[in-house]
């Protein structure tokens, strides 16, 4: 008996130094329904879903561009994109996906059906009815692709950055599907990596000197670390390539940017978007990594108003 003490003893110390170590690391502490819009530049709409933090800006009854972020980084990173285009004349809609920024964390698988739905609702419920046209970064790219797919009489013109096409399966991920480690390793891991990962991110990380301050922030609301984690195990292995297939078909107007030095979706995976799309308008940036709105934004910002204008 005293080998079977011995173990199970082991185990509730190594349980109890486990929970004081999530304890300690848990940054979770805000709640996001105690967020108020006045202390905010956005408001918020309740969904299906879940409650949407979004800003709508520009003259009211102009040509509307919608602005889809990536993966983890919220609405604010079209900032030098939405300015541009509000100068340009056009009204600007950015939002945050579930589970980032200001947004709701609904309990989902994180997947494509989820954020096509939200970004739907988001449209109806400020009575967008004319065709907008549609921005999307990164894992943004294949929301709008699959937005488009679904509700093509919606969608005008499209411009993707970087967009997600595939993931590769990882097996570093299997561990993060343990249930008594995976949010522990969510929070003490893999939020912080996100968080240190401008060097990946940009070409240049001189260029956005406040980038884990204003990350920080949404990390800070209850449920961050679980939504990216189950976005991850949801892209984990995905292949989109019959769904850019499908917009390709559709004969719409399509713009592509892609920096060289992206390390975060790498620039060779752009030959494989343009083979499925088609003939679309494809910009390759210089010395450009996974954010070349924000890294160029006089060139991306001239390139897509002369694309909106055509």
């Amino acid at each position: 008996m005293k080998p079977v003490k011995f173990i199970v003893g082991t185990l509730l110390v190594l349980a109890m130094l486990i929970g004081l170590s999530f304890a300690y690391f848990d940054n979770e502490t805000q709640q996001l329904n105690l967020l108020n819009s006045k202390d905010l530049e956005g408001t918020f709409v309740d969904l299906t879903a879940g409650r949407t933090y979004y800003q709508l800006s520009g003259p009211i009854g102009s040509e509307v561009v919608v602005l889809v972020h990536g993966f983890s980084i919220p609405s604010y990173i079209w900032q030098p994109t939405k300015d541009a285009l509000v100068k340009a004349g056009y009204q600007v809609l950015t939002y945050d996906l579930f589970g980032r920024g200001y947004s709701d964390r609904p309990v989902s698988d994180y997947g494509m059906d989820l954020y096509v739905q939200q970004l739907n609702d988001l449209l109806e419920s400020l009575n967008l009815k004319e065709p907008v046209n549609l921005s999307g970064l990164s894992m943004g790219g294949a929301v709008v692709t699959h937005f488009v797919n679904k509700y093509p009489k919606k969608v005008n013109k499209i411009s993707l950055l970087a967009p997600l096409f595939e993931t590769p399966s990882r097996s570093a991920l299997t561990i993060l599907k343990t249930p008594l480690l995976r949010d522990y390793l969510a929070k003490v891991m893999v939020v912080p990596m996100l968080e240190n990962s401008l060097d990946r991110v940009v070409y240049d990380p001189s260029i956005f000197p406040e980038w884990e301050t204003k990350f920080k922030i949404q990390t800070q609301y209850e449920g961050f670390a679980r939504a990216i984690l189950k976005t991850a195990l949801y892209l984990d292995g995905k292949v989109f390539e019959s769904e850019y297939v499908e917009l390709g078909k559709r004969d719409k107007p399509i713009q592509l940017f892609w920096g060289r030095q992206d390390k975060t979706i790498p620039f060779i995976q752009s030959s494989k978007v343009i083979s499925a799309l088609g003939k679309i308008e494809f910009i390759p940036l210089d010395k450009t990594g996974h954010l070349p709105h924000y890294e160029h934004p006089e060139v991306v910002n001239d390139r897509l108003i002369a694309f909106l204008k055509e």
